[in-house]
């Protein structure tokens, strides 16, 4: 008999097919989650309207998963990964419809561009998932705000690192060519060393962490942005950047004098 005879379409048994493998994958087929996600699948229901719901996670949990997942396939996906990984454990569907794997390509700032820094990509695209449009683009401002002003890699994970202490530097940028680049020349290592590696692996557990921490705040009605630029490149996004500026020639945020000569209008 076809799956068309039996009330259910190819496309319905098709997605049904694909969830029970996710969830075989993550491991709740037997779980009231996992006949909840097969229960709605077999029904043809569509995933949820976005946003998603939130429950809040723990910081530091996420911390060590973040970092774990670094070395398992990059920034990128080690961080979405964390975080997903805890939704599913605290919310179930619809984050066992995700594939972490679709995060892989952000890995040395895309694809070793070295543009947006993977663990920040990564982290920004759970925090768009489950924030409203007004709210996420605060959270992802404040996020990249305060990468740009930590000393990474943070103590945090010195308990089981393989290269506890390391050097910390402040890069300024949300740039992996930048973060990067500047840490390898303080610690004085190539970009192919382990101790390097080992420094972004950290960094991607803090900064899903810092997520976290962001959208636990947001979940508690207790959000309050605090980034703000620092004196040193303040007038220059006066005078270039948005609506209200002088020129509005730039489109950006970042430290203008780490790459341009400061001068006087």
């Amino acid at each position: 008999m076809s799956e068309e005879k039996k009330g259910l379409s190819r496309r319905d048994f098709l997605t049904a097919g694909a969830v029970v493998a996710g969830v075989l994958a993550t491991g709740q087929i037997l779980s009231n989650k996992g006949v909840d996600v097969l229960s709605k699948a077999f029904a043809g229901e569509s995933a949820p309207a976005w946003p998603w719901p939130y429950k809040k996670l723990d910081p530091e949990v996420v911390r060590k998963l973040g970092y774990q997942g670094y070395f398992e396939g990059g920034c990128c996906y080690g961080a979405a990964k964390a975080m997903l990984t805890e939704l599913r454990n605290k919310v179930g569907y619809p984050y066992t419809l995700i594939p972490e794997d679709m995060f892989r390509y952000g890995e040395g700032g895309m694809a070793g561009w070295g543009t947006i820094c993977g663990a920040l990509n990564g982290a920004s695209a759970i925090i768009n998932l489950v924030s409203t449009k007004e709210s996420w683009n605060p959270l992802v401002n404040e996020l990249l705000g305060w990468y740009t002003q930590q000393p990474f890699p943070s103590r945090l994970h010195d308990s089981y690192s393989k290269f506890p202490n390391q050097v910390q530097s402040v890069c300024g940028s949300p740039l992996c060519h930048v973060s990067v680049t500047e840490w390898c020349a303080k610690a004085g290592v190539k970009v192919g060393d382990p101790q390097r590696k080992e420094r972004c692996g950290k960094l991607t557990g803090d900064v899903a962490a810092r997520a976290v921490e962001l959208l636990n705040l947001q979940a508690d009605g207790k959000f309050v942005p605090a980034y703000k630029p620092s004196e040193e490149f303040a007038s220059c996004l006066g005078c270039h950047v948005g609506p209200q500026s002088t020129l509005f020639n730039v489109q950006g945020k970042m430290n203008c004098v780490q790459c341009h000569e400061p001068h006087i209008k």
